[in-house]
C-alpha cells in the first residue's frame, strides 16, 4: 500500500495490520453476484493480493444481480472485475478466465492462504473442496 492510498479501515487498524491485509493472498472462485461483490469489498478493505477465477461472460440477465453494466455484456467476468478494481483503487486483481479443472486446480489455488468458493456449478465446487481439504 502506498502512502497516497488511504482506507477507512486505517482509522481503526494499525499500519502493521493493514500491511498483513495487503499481503494476504485470497482467491475468489466465481465472479457472479457473490464473487464480484466480495472481491470489491475485500479490495476496499485493503486486501491487495486477490485472484478471481471465472470462465463465464457477462450476459444481460446478470445485470439485475451482479455489479456489471450494459457495456460489459459479452466480456469475461473475471477481467471486468479486475479492470474495475484497478480503475477504482489501483488494486491489481489477477483475473483468471480459464475453467478450473482437476488438471489446473493446483496451479490456480496453490499460492492462496484463503480460497472462497462461490462457483455456481457443483463440478467446480467439488474440485475446490477436494483440493482445499
Amino acid at each position: 500500500m502506498t502512502s497516497a492510498q488511504f482506507f477507512h479501515e486505517q482509522l481503526e487498524r494499525s499500519q502493521a495490520t493493514m500491511s498483513k491485509l495487503h499481503d494476504f493472498p485470497i482467491t475468489i472462485c466465481g465472479a457472479g453476484a457473490l464473487g464480484a461483490n466480495l472481491c470489491e469489498t475485500l479490495a476496499r478493505t485493503g486486501f491487495a493480493k486477490l485472484k478471481v477465477i471465472d470462465r463465464d461472460r457477462i450476459e444481460e440477465r446478470n445485470l439485475s444481480t451482479q455489479p456489471y453494466f450494459r457495456t460489459d455484456i459479452g466480456a469475461q467476468k473475471a477481467k471486468i472485475v479486475a479492470n474495475n478494481l484497478y480503475r477504482a483503487l489501483a488494486t491489481k486483481v489477477d483475473g483468471r478466465t480459464e475453467e478450473l479443472t482437476i488438471n489446473n486446480v493446483g496451479k490456480l489455488l496453490a499460492d492462496s492462504k484463503l480460497v472462497i468458493d462461490v462457483f455456481d456449478n457443483s463440478k467446480s465446487r467439488q474440485i475446490v473442496k477436494e483440493f482445499c481439504q
